[in-house]
Order: C-alpha cells, then sequence, then structure tokens
C-alpha cells in the first residue's frame, strides 16, 4: 500500500469563500439568538406571539408552539416549525421548551387575550382531531 501523499491545501474558489462566509454568519447570529433567549422566556415568547398572530407560515409555526405550550387541546407539528421559522425564531422556540415545565408555565408570558388572538388565527388549524 502507498504512502499518501501530503498536498498544500489549495485556496478555496470565491463560490466556496462566500458560503462559508454565509454559514459563519448564520452560525453567528444562531449563536447571539440562543444567548439572548435562553435567559429571557418572556421575550422568546413575545417574539413568537408577535409571529404568531399573522397570517404566514412563521406565523402557523409560532402559534403551533404556544398552542400546544398553552394547553392539551392543540398540537405542534415539530417539523413544519423547525423548517418554517427562521434561526432567530427557531432560537426562541427552543428557549421556551427548554424553559417550560413543573412551575413555570406559559402563563407567566402570555396572557388569555393573548392566546385567545392566536386562536383567532389559528386554533382550527391546530386543534387536536378527536377519532
Amino acid at each position: 500500500m502507498e504512502p499518501t501523499k501530503h498536498t498544500t491545501a489549495k485556496p478555496h474558489s470565491p463560490e466556496v469563500r462566500s458560503f462559508l462566509d454565509y454559514l459563519a454568519r448564520q452560525e453567528e447570529m444562531r449563536n447571539k439568538a440562543r444567548d439572548y433567549y435562553s435567559t429571557r422566556p418572556a421575550a422568546a415568547a413575545k417574539k413568537l406571539f408577535e409571529i404568531a398572530i399573522q397570517d404566514t407560515g412563521g406565523g402557523r409555526a409560532a402559534s403551533a408552539v404556544l398552542l400546544s405550550l398553552w394547553n392539551d387541546h392543540f398540537v405542534a407539528n415539530l417539523r413544519d416549525v423547525i423548517s418554517s421559522l427562521d434561526i432567530e425564531n427557531t432560537e426562541a422556540a427552543l428557549a421556551l421548551l427548554t424553559t417550560l415545565g413543573p412551575g413555570h408555565h406559559l402563563e407567566r408570558y402570555l396572557t388569555d387575550e393573548q392566546i385567545a388572538q392566536i386562536i383567532d388565527v389559528w386554533g382550527e388549524f391546530h386543534e387536536k382531531r378527536r377519532a
């Protein structure tokens, strides 16, 4: 078996450099959002609420997260959520999912009136189908 030949790395083409720069910017955005929302669940809930009352793909995804955390009458398709939210909003959703639990509920961050607004726009879409 022949030994592996070591060659000097060739410089990346402009297209590859551009793509690598893009990936670095995306990672920086993710880290900033994660750092911000991980210690600010109220800000995460507010951000998702602002999106959830819009009739958009992001609104559908944000409303799914919030309504499913509100009570068990609503469900979220996490695949849809992950593919419909941008980096910052995904980090807001993840922050809420990791923060909420026993003794720490969504009601601390959103009012009944805010949830009613989301239900008015998206309630039927996310309601559990009963057999």
